[in-house]
């Protein structure tokens, strides 16, 4: 049944791109030109950090601010994140959440804490610190994955994505800046995050009895832990029975389609800043949406996100909406094509609040995004209906993109890396894990997903299987 959430004053209906506000902003205050630096945190003395990226990013952080002279402290939460963060000024919270704010207040206040520092801003206990940190008039800092993607990190003051304090800006108010020099390179990012995850996950498993009333936003079970392995023999599964799809969309043939990159199931952003609490609620207004209004020889494409991979499959989902709507082989779906090849192609972008669409758009393609986020402005989203998007999506001005672009980048964007940045001071005793053994054990346990997912009731190709496995024995 098509349905989407109850909204607040602060969403609009869907179809209509957020940029209402963008000119709401007090006149007399001035807009931040300060390039975003970790140097801006280590401006303040005392520092508390909460929950950081998965991996020593915070430990080395803490190194970085101590040797400036700053000092800092942690809470931990979990047993993930005492893997990674085991030394230094370590406060443990074991209590029950409705106990979180009166302890955070005592513990700011005690301590005279000058700036708390998290990791994305949807968290309960984040935005719980948030309120904390407004009410003490203590700086607020949250780091979050790159606005600009590869090689950047996220760092903003008040808040990240549809909390940013970019989001009330108007086009009009932002002042022309320089264009940013050519970023680092950072390799093996996505490796490096997948394995980091894989143990702060392993950890919190284990860290179950001392934190006994923790709850992540991704179960720690070892329920939880097959999708990260099981992810990387379907990619391999997907690019093998994938491979006409992606031939066809990529061909210099190529139907007119649009493109619907989506986000991962459990996306705060979907949550808390969209007309829906689910991924598959998008999937069948977006579907419906198409199949009413589109032109008859349109195309629509839903892409899985990458790191999703392990954990949803929609096959089923959009094959029955393909049915139900009438539309049949018009809608397709799609795992793991070169993103920016389709950006090349498509005649339009449908997102909720992805940072995909800010790639689109560097890609001159027209994006409509349909939940509340930083970029959907007046002269730079379309502001129109899905509806009538499907029939003139319009043209991006690169002119405003590239002006915005530019701001964005100096304001909020660090090139670094949460995960591969080697200039971040080093974490003492990280050592490295013997190669072999891991490709060992990873092979292993692909192989007793592979009879898993045979019995999974998902459809199933023993010759992408085969395929599969004879990859990972090269490998």
């Amino acid at each position: 049944m098509l349905s989407f959430r109850e909204q607040s004053e602060s969403i609009g209906p869907p179809g209509l791109s957020q940029g209402s506000g963008a000119g709401t902003q007090d006149p007399a205050t001035p807009v931040a030109n300060e390039p975003a630096s970790l140097d801006q945190i280590a401006k303040h003395r005392r520092i508390l950090l909460l929950q950081g990226p998965n991996g020593p990013f915070f430990a080395r952080l803490r190194d970085l601010l101590t040797a400036k002279g700053c000092e800092v402290a942690k809470v931990n939460f979990n047993g993930g994140d005492d893997f990674f963060y085991r030394r230094g000024d370590i406060v443990r919270f074991v209590q029950p959440m409705v106990r979180w704010e009166s302890m955070l207040r005592s513990l700011v206040m005690q301590r005279h804490v000058d700036a708390i520092v998290v990791f994305g801003t949807n968290r309960r206990h984040h935005r719980i610190a948030a309120r904390v940190a407004e009410a003490l008039g203590t700086a607020f800092w949250a780091f979050e994955e790159g606005y600009v993607r590869p090689d950047y990190i996220t760092l903003e003051c008040g808040g990240v994505n549809a909390d940013s304090p970019l989001a009330p800006l108007a086009i009009a108010e932002i002042p022309p800046v320089k264009v940013p020099v050519k970023p680092r390179k950072f390799r093996h990012s996505f490796h490096k995050m997948a394995l980091y995850s894989f143990w702060y996950f392993a950890a919190g498993i284990a860290g179950t009895r001392r934190y006994p009333h923790y709850q992540h936003h991704k179960a720690f079970s070892l329920r939880e832990l097959a999708p990260w392995v099981r992810a990387a023999y379907r990619k391999q599964v997907y690019r093998w029975g994938e491979r006409s799809l992606r031939k066809q969309l990529l061909a210099s043939d190529h139907p007119h389609f649009f493109l619907v990159p989506l986000q991962v199931y459990n996306d705060s952003q979907i949550q808390v800043h969209s007309p829906w609490s689910r991924i598959e609620d998008f999937i069948e207004w977006t579907a419906h949406s198409f199949a009413e209004h589109a032109p008859a020889e349109s195309v629509l494409v839903f892409k899985h996100h990458p790191m999703d991979r392990g954990h949803t499959d929609y096959s089923a989902l959009i094959a029955t909406c393909a049915e139900r709507f009438g539309v049949g082989s018009r809608i397709v779906y799609v795992h793991d094509a070169h993103l920016p090849s389709l950006l090349h192609r498509c005649m339009g972008v449908v997102t909720v609040n992805s940072t995909t669409g800010l790639q689109a758009l560097f890609h001159r393609v027209p994006v409509i995004a349909l939940g509340r986020c930083f970029y959907a402005k007046p002269g730079l989203t379309y502001q129109g209906t899905l509806n009538a998007f499907w029939n003139d999506p319009g043209a991006v001005d690169m002119r405003v993109y590239t002006r915005f672009r530019n701001y964005l980048v100096r304001v909020s964007q660090i090139n670094s890396s949460f995960y591969a940045d080697d200039m971040l001071v080093p974490v003492a005793g990280q050592c490295r894990k013997d190669l072999p053994k891991k490709r060992l054990i990873r092979l292993l346990i692909a192989m007793g997903l592979i009879a898993a997912d045979a019995f999974s009731g998902r459809n199933w190709d023993i010759a992408s299987a085969v395929n599969v496995l004879a990859m990972l024995v090269v490998a």
